[in-house]
């Protein structure tokens, strides 16, 4: 099972939309996963068990250090460029998952 993080500037609206779209992804393809959604300052606390952050370009350089694998997306509306980017990242590093 993955354990994906949604991140946005302020928790509040856009990462939990992103997380209802992972969700649905990741239903729509039998990946199992556990997907949580956080603003980029509370990211710290969900690091150490995350394998994949899913965030905004602009919100990478503000994330703290992880070995988390961090996919940055330009629109994180745009539900087919977060789905490609999401699978492919899965099937480069968690292959097992799909």
């Amino acid at each position: 099972m993955l354990n994906i993080l949604c991140v946005c500037h302020n928790g509040m609206g856009i990462s939990m939309l992103l997380k209802i779209n992972v969700n649905n992804i990741c239903m729509d393809h039998g990946i199992s996963a556990n997907i949580d959604a956080c603003a980029h300052g509370e990211a710290a606390g969900f690091l150490m068990s995350t394998d994949i952050v899913l965030t905004d370009t602009s919100i990478i350089p503000l994330l703290p250090p992880t070995d988390a694998k961090v996919i940055g997306v330009i629109n994180l509306m745009d539900k087919a460029d977060v789905e490609e980017k999401l699978l492919a990242c899965i099937k480069e590093n968690f292959p097992g998952e799909l």
